[in-house]
């Protein structure tokens, strides 16, 4: 079970912790404490550029640049023979190529006669191709972004021999790119004039073709005839539609005059809609004569003389009526005869037109294809004939399509090395590489030096930093806080005390114990020191060396005269209350871990130790149990199974975060709250440590102490000048003695 507590005194770094990297104070400290290292890397880096760059050969650097033109002059009108495309990128790029080519440095070596100058190649002897090759290292071409320019840089030791062969490769580009377009001018050229006899033998060929077409067509002129055909065709067809629009008029008038006389209709109804002026005043006539005649009915009798004469007279009118009206219906009936025939005959003349149309769209196809060959070779033919005039003007007029903007001239002062800047960049790679030691050294080395560190590695809050226990024997180190009561370990005990009181998971815990992931970590010296703070507190507390393997307490307690402790509990059934240490710390009662057994961990884990665990409980207020480490030996997984909470012990220097890791996964993997961590053996002295435990403000014991008396004042400032002057030599005598705390 993970603990709730976190430790009030790392408010400051909490977030750090959370965020699992270190902060600016934690970095600064990691860099004092690997300053000396850091700065031996960082000299050795220095001094390496130091060396190198008065070593270096100086060289210069000269430039000659080129100048790409965009608007080439217009003398002529006529396109170039070969185009270039000046504004792309792939041009810039050839040109970029060309000039770092062996073949342009071969031709610059010979035009400027630096093939032969010793000042360049000592041997002269050296194949020409070599030479070119070996000057091509001194030379580096780069275009000018946004512009037109290009820049040929030569570096060497002679800076009259820099400048000389920069100039040397412009000015033999730009003439090589000059006889290659006229090289290649006077080759089109001579291929105009060849493809000119080939397009006029072409040419003579199709005209006397398109001739003898037109004579086997006899016609003078095909589209003429075309011509002439289309306008009858358009005009047959203006006729046909009229007779056609006219005799369907005639057919509607005969066949209306048939359904009449078919159905029986009165022919005096049937004049009315004929247009005949004859049959029309015969008719009117009948008419007023009919008027007349129903007037005498009224009067006479049929064989009245007046009555005889008007039925003569209107029989005649009927017999002239009939011969009109059979006129008019002939005269329909020849109209409508008439219209047809006519349309027929336009019809066949409009088809026999349309054929001799097709007749001669069939010729002019293969006449149109015969003259458009003629014009496109007389066209083509007169084209190159143009061109060809126009070449042979232009290859007297070269244009340059790159010009020298700025030749190069000797440099004063070398390019490099640059002492200025060689030296800064050796100072800027002395400091990386002495910062990259240091860290290079923090994270290589898994040792605990800092409270975040612990945290990170183990998830538990620090509770207390405690300094170095000194002593002249480990009696005197393990009986500190005792012998010493207003000393800065006893204060830090104190402290420990005070934190495990505010913790909510210490409420109900009776049993603590102490452990550490391995040996000589200052577990049993925090055990006993703690112990020692509970019963200055006014509790009972009793104290249980854990470590039946190796027991600690027989130097510091002196139990020479009671040899038997825990281990004769567990293993000979003795009662512990018998086996008791007490007196010599009041309120301390110590049962040792007695004789070594052979099996530890099934004494442990048998049934006698809860049953005596039960036993003390109900006798102590606080039990703190001395247990072996961790790894190695399953001793302290036994306990766990009994105790109530578990301080563990890291050692300033000494513990590892992997071994520490797992230890602290295995107890909590037991279901026992690790209510925090203990960073024992700090060195309070040196420097990065006094920087970096000062800073939380627990440790300044002895300036609050003497601070109130007066007389002390010089004394405690002697003494902290001491302990800056003497860091070194104090830290030398530790280990030569080897204390441990």
């Amino acid at each position: 079970m993970k603990s709730e507590y976190v430790s009030t005194d790392r408010t400051d770094v909490a977030s750090t912790s959370a965020t699992g990297l270190p902060d600016w104070r934690e970095i600064l400290t990691i860099v004092i404490e690997r300053f000396w290292y850091g700065l031996a890397a960082a000299v050795v880096v220095f001094l390496f550029v130091y060396v190198q760059m008065q070593r270096a050969i100086p060289y210069y650097q000269s430039t000659a640049v080129l100048m790409v033109e965009v608007n080439q002059p217009r003398i002529l009108d006529h396109r170039e023979i070969v185009q270039s495309d000046v504004r792309s990128l792939d041009y810039f790029n050839t040109v970029i190529n060309l000039l770092h080519s062996r073949q342009m440095m071969e031709a610059a070596l010979v035009r400027s006669g630096l093939a032969d100058d010793n000042r360049l190649f000592p041997d002269v002897t050296v194949p020409l191709s070599a030479k070119a090759s070996r000057a091509l290292r001194y030379v580096r071409i780069t275009p000018v972004d946004r512009s037109r320019l290009i820049r040929i840089h030569v570096e060497h030791t002679n800076p009259d021999v820099a400048s000389d062969l920069a100039n040397a490769m412009a000015h033999s580009y730009i003439q090589q790119d000059l006889d290659n377009r006229m090289q290649t001018s006077m080759q089109a050229v001579e291929w105009l004039r060849e493809r000119a006899d080939e397009l006029r033998e072409n040419l003579e060929v199709g005209m006397l073709a398109l001739q003898e077409y037109r004579e086997a067509a006899e016609s003078v002129s095909l589209e003429e005839d075309q011509n002439i055909v289309i306008a009858k065709l358009k005009s047959l067809n203006t006729s046909l539609s009229s007779a056609q629009a006219e005799r369907i008029t005639a057919q509607s008038e005969w066949e209306a005059l048939q359904e009449q006389l078919d159905a029986g209709i009165p022919r005096y109804r049937i004049a009315t809609q004929l247009d005949d002026s004859r049959l029309q005043e015969i008719g009117s006539e009948l008419h007023r004569h009919r008027q007349q005649l129903g007037r005498l009915r009224q009067r006479y009798r049929d064989d009245h003389p007046d009555m005889q004469e008007a039925l003569q007279e209107e029989a005649a009118l009927l017999e002239a009526f009939e011969d009109a009206f059979l006129t008019a219906k002939h005269a329909v009936e020849s109209r409508y005869n008439t219209l047809r025939t006519r349309e027929r005959n336009l019809l066949q003349a409009l088809r026999d037109q349309e054929q001799e149309a097709f007749r001669l769209s069939r010729q002019l196809v293969q006449y149109t294809d015969l003259r458009r060959n003629v014009e496109a070779e007389q066209e083509i033919y007169e084209s190159v004939i143009s061109r060809m005039k126009e070449a042979n003007v232009a290859d007297t007029l070269p244009t340059e399509l790159i010009r020298i903007a700025e030749e190069a001239r000797p440099a004063g002062s070398p390019f490099r090395p640059n002492r200025p800047r060689t030296l800064m960049r050796g100072a800027g790679m002395a400091v990386v590489a002495g910062f990259g030691v240091v860290f290079l050294l923090y994270y290589a080395d898994h040792r605990f030096r800092r409270n975040e560190e612990v945290e990170r590695a183990l998830g538990v809050p620090v509770l207390a930093s405690l300094p170095i226990i000194q002593g002249k024997d480990i009696r005197e180190r393990g009986l500190a806080s005792y012998l010493y009561p207003t000393g800065e370990v006893a204060e830090g005990f104190r402290t420990l005390r005070a934190i495990l009181g505010m913790n909510p998971a210490m409420d109900n815990t009776k049993v603590l114990l102490v452990s550490s992931s391995q040996p000589s970590e200052g577990k049993s010296l925090i055990s006993v020191n703690l112990a020692t703070s509970y019963a200055q507190d006014g509790r009972r507390t009793l104290l249980i060396g854990g470590d039946l393997r190796r027991p600690a307490f027989r130097k510091i307690f002196a139990t020479q005269d009671k040899e038997s402790g825990l281990s004769e509990v567990l293993g000979e059934g003795k009662a512990w209350q018998d086996l008791l240490q007490t007196g010599e710390i009041p309120g301390l009662d110590v049962l040792s871990a007695g004789q070594k057994g052979d099996r530890p961990a099934e004494m442990l884990g048998g049934y006698v130790w809860p049953r005596v665990l039960e036993e003390m409980r109900a006798a102590y207020d606080r039990i703190i149990i001395d247990a072996p480490p961790v790894l190695g030996v399953s001793d302290t997984l036994v306990l766990l199974k009994n105790v109530d909470a578990v301080l563990f012990v890291v050692r300033y220097g000494l513990t590892h975060s992997l071994g520490a890791g797992q230890a602290m996964r295995r107890i909590k993997a037991s279901g026992v709250p690790c209510v925090g961590a203990v960073m024992n053996g700090v060195d309070l002295r040196s420097l990065a440590n006094y920087y970096y435990y000062r800073r939380y403000g627990g440790y300044a014991y002895h300036h609050y102490t003497q601070a109130g008396n007066p007389d002390d004042t010089v004394d405690v400032e002697q003494k902290a000048q001491r302990g800056f002057r003497g860091a070194w030599k104090r830290r030398r005598a530790r280990k030569s003695s080897g204390a441990k705390g």
